[in-house]
């Protein structure tokens, strides 16, 4: 197959949070032509190959490329540890921009389901097209309506995984989709990032972002705190991004070492996986004042 990027390199039109998902993916792909990969994902550098954008403003943001490409090595780790313990599992993948992770984390037999505007899925129907086990999604995470599109029995094993997505969202559509996908799904996990409350609010300050014009608007300490949201959930881990790779750090590697600024760091740099249970009824979206008592 021809690649017509090749030829016609895409210009992207992005929204202001859709065009922060180009940051992880120059990331990547710069950090795959390392000998020392963090992460490698050759998908990251052909895409990057076929897209008409000056790149090069991020290149400055050196911790958050860091951020970037060890979120990425805990994401793929985490998903293919649930995957192993459960080969048939279905996978969501929420703000999924232009990451290849289904190539890279792909057993042969699990289902896997991207999701995202418009304006990024025309994108990726280009450069990473849907197949027989992969299917994309135009439309937002907070429209619920996709839950009962994608044909899912309530008791499949199911993760969903939202890396630098909720971090541009407000903390009532953050909760709303907890819930629902609580009720919607027996035991199923969320692996997602997330930001210190102390950044919200400061995207002027944080390199790479600072070049698009997304905001930060959510943040927790942990992902602990979600648990309050309903009865039953159960925290499985979480994972600082300082306490990897501990030589790549610079200055930071000794900072660290302070607790206050070590807790600082651990708080703005984490992934967190949750398990959710408890569902209600397949299908059972609910309004506002709707929501089950706490």
């Amino acid at each position: 197959m021809v690649d017509a990027t090749a030829v016609n390199p895409i210009q992207p039109d992005l929204g202001d949070v859709q065009e922060t998902l180009l940051i992880p993916l120059y990331y990547r792909a710069c950090e795959t032509h390392r000998e020392d990969a963090i992460i490698r994902d050759e998908d990251a550098v052909r895409i990057i190959d076929g897209i008409d954008y000056d790149f090069s403003c991020f290149d400055e943001a050196k911790y958050v490329y860091l951020d970037c490409v060890i979120r990425s090595e805990i994401f793929d780790e985490r998903v293919k540890h649930f995957i192993q313990d459960n080969p048939r599992a279905t996978i969501l993948n929420l703000g999924a921009g232009l990451d290849a992770r289904f190539q890279r984390v792909d057993n042969g037999l699990i289902r896997w389901f991207d999701l995202d505007f418009s304006d990024v899925i025309s994108i990726r129907d280009l450069v990473l097209p849907a197949t027989g086990r992969v299917t994309h999604l135009a439309c937002s995470a907070f429209d619920f309506e996709w839950l009962d599109s994608v044909d899912i029995p309530q008791n499949a094993p199911v993760m969903v995984i939202a890396e630098g997505l909720f971090c541009y969202c407000e903390e009532a559509q953050v909760r709303d989709l907890f819930l629902q996908l609580s009720r919607r799904f027996e035991n199923a996990h969320v692996l997602f990032q997330s930001i210190s409350p102390r950044y919200v609010g400061r995207e002027s300050q944080v390199g790479a972002v600072n070049k698009t014009r997304a905001k930060l608007r959510w943040g927790v300490r942990s992902g602990r705190e979600l648990l309050a949201w309903k009865k039953g959930w159960e925290f499985v881990g979480e994972w600082a991004f300082i306490d990897r790779h501990r030589s790549r750090w610079g200055r930071l590697r000794w900072l660290s070492l302070l607790p206050w600024v070590g807790r600082d760091l651990r708080e703005v740099l984490k992934v967190t996986e949750l398990r959710l249970s408890e569902p209600s009824p397949r299908g059972a979206h609910f309004s506002e004042d709707q929501k089950p008592v706490q």
